[in-house]
């Protein structure tokens, strides 16, 4: 497969230790459309995977029972070693196991009210540019995601490392850095503490 015709995929982080959570966040029970609730995880993936995208999660030591339940979903995924140290090295983790991509979205599992058509959009928009942050139209002055990178800073993103994830690079090449405006509330809402589940 050439570069050209690689695809655009998903990068889900999901290798946290949820520490102001209190407790495992990706069993967080979000109340889905239809009335009925399912955890958080499931939510955040479900998601993506109505987008089309290809994905990939990265988990943390310990979590087999969810690698086994995305093996029956039929959803690619890899325990990352040095998940403790920080979120950079679990994106690190993420796009060294999926360099065949020509782009990476980098989702994270505790943001499950991101539209699907959002991560589509992203994508597409990645392809006519090297980096891609969604800014939420009524709050542009918000952190949002997902972000998305072109195949070009695959070293760079291997290389990322502690709790900072991918920041240093995105201000290292602010000047490639497209913001791309969208009507969905959920890219800058992210479930930190039980009562960020009810606002």
């Amino acid at each position: 497969m050439s570069n050209t015709d690689a695809p655009i995929g998903v990068i889900l982080l999901a290798a946290g230790k949820s520490e102001r959570f209190g407790g495992d966040k990706r069993l967080a029970e979000i109340r889905q459309p239809q009335g009925t609730q399912q955890p958080m995880l499931l939510t955040t993936l479900q998601q993506i995977r109505a987008s089309g995208l290809p994905l990939f999660v990265v988990l943390r030591p310990g979590d087999q029972q969810w690698g086994d339940a995305l093996d029956k979903l039929c959803i690619d995924w890899g325990i990352c070693p040095e998940a403790a140290q920080g979120m950079g090295h679990s994106l690190a983790f993420g796009v060294h196991a999926t360099q065949h991509w020509n782009g990476w979205l980098i989702a994270l599992a505790d943001m499950p009210f991101i539209h699907s058509q959002t991560y589509r959009q992203v994508a597409d928009s990645l392809k006519q540019h090297a980096i891609v942050r969604p800014r939420l139209q009524s709050q542009p002055e918000q952190p949002a995601h997902p972000v998305a990178f072109q195949r070009q800073f695959a070293c760079e993103l291997m290389a990322c490392e502690g709790d900072h994830g991918a920041r240093e690079l995105l201000r290292k090449h602010c000047h490639q850095l497209f913001e791309l405006l969208l009507d969905d509330p959920g890219i800058v809402r992210d479930i930190d503490q039980p009562q960020d589940l009810s606002t």
